[in-house]
C-alpha cells in the first residue's frame, strides 16, 4: 500500500459498544469501513481491547481518537486478511481519519509503537488461525 491516493471511509455507522468485565470491548453492530478500494468488515459480537498503547504513550496519544483504528487493526489481526504491514499502515490511516481524529504525530506515533511491539500479537493470531 503506498501513500498516494489515501482514503479512509466509515461506510457504516459509529462505533458502538459495551464494556465486558475482562475491560475489553463487544461490538454491538457491525461496522464497515472502506480504505482505498478495499472494504473491511467487523461483525456485531467481535471483541476488542481498542488500541492498547504502552501507558507512556497514552500520555501523547488521546485514545478516544484511535478506538476505531483499534477495532479494525484487531479485527485484521485476528483475520490476516493483509500483511501486517499494511494492516499496520491501516491503523495509522483509520487514526487519521474521520470527525474525531488523531493529529499527525499521535498517528505515526501509535503506528511506530505498533510496528515496535505488536509483532507477537500478529504471531499468535496466525497460530491460533492455523489450528482453528
Amino acid at each position: 500500500m503506498n501513500e498516494s491516493g489515501r482514503t479512509v471511509q466509515l461506510v457504516s455507522g459509529p462505533l458502538q459498544t459495551e464494556r465486558l468485565p475482562d475491560g475489553s470491548r463487544r461490538l454491538l453492530r457491525s461496522i464497515k469501513v472502506k480504505v482505498r478500494d478495499k472494504e473491511i468488515m467487523v461483525p456485531a459480537g467481535f471483541s476488542s481491547d481498542f488500541s492498547s498503547l504502552p501507558l507512556l504513550s497514552q500520555i501523547l496519544i488521546d485514545s478516544a481518537r484511535v478506538d476505531l483504528a483499534g477495532v479494525i487493526h484487531d479485527r485484521l489481526y485476528v483475520t490476516g486478511q493483509f500483511t501486517r504491514c499494511e494492516t499496520d499502515t491501516i491503523w495509522r490511516l483509520m487514526a487519521q481519519s474521520g470527525e474525531c481524529h488523531a493529529n499527525l504525530f499521535q498517528a505515526w506515533l501509535g503506528w511506530l509503537l505498533i510496528r515496535l511491539g505488536a509483532r507477537f500479537a500478529w504471531d499468535r493470531a496466525r497460530k491460533k488461525s492455523r489450528l482453528l
